[in-house]
């Protein structure tokens, strides 16, 4: 007998809701934030050097999206998501009081 491993079905459900829409890979990753810990770290590591690094050029979901970003999707486990993306959001705002370089979409 075999054992599979289940994960949970991702539909994409914000359809032109999101301005970083579907097909972004970025925003495709984030789907998995609340199943795939990777995901989780690297969206931290995003906001703890969103002030540092030049994101300019790159194909991201900005931090001041990430909050509607989490209400616009559906989540094997809500919570989770929530409190990833208010903690990355959180981290953005205390690196820009802190005297982070202030940038658009911040």
């Amino acid at each position: 007998m075999t054992a599979a491993a289940s994960l949970p079905l991702r539909l994409v459900t914000c359809r032109s809701d999101c301005p970083h829409g579907p097909g972004l890979p970025h925003h495709d990753r984030l789907l998995a934030i609340d199943t795939d810990t990777s995901v989780l770290l690297e969206l931290i590591e995003l906001a703890v050097t969103w002030h540092e690094l030049d994101y300019s050029e790159a194909e991201v979901v900005p931090p001041h999206e990430w909050e509607q970003f989490a209400e616009r999707h559906r989540w094997a486990y809500p919570a989770r998501a929530e409190s990833a993306f208010l903690l990355a959001s959180d981290i953005v705002r205390r690196g820009r009081s802190r005297g982070g370089r202030t940038r658009v979409g911040a």
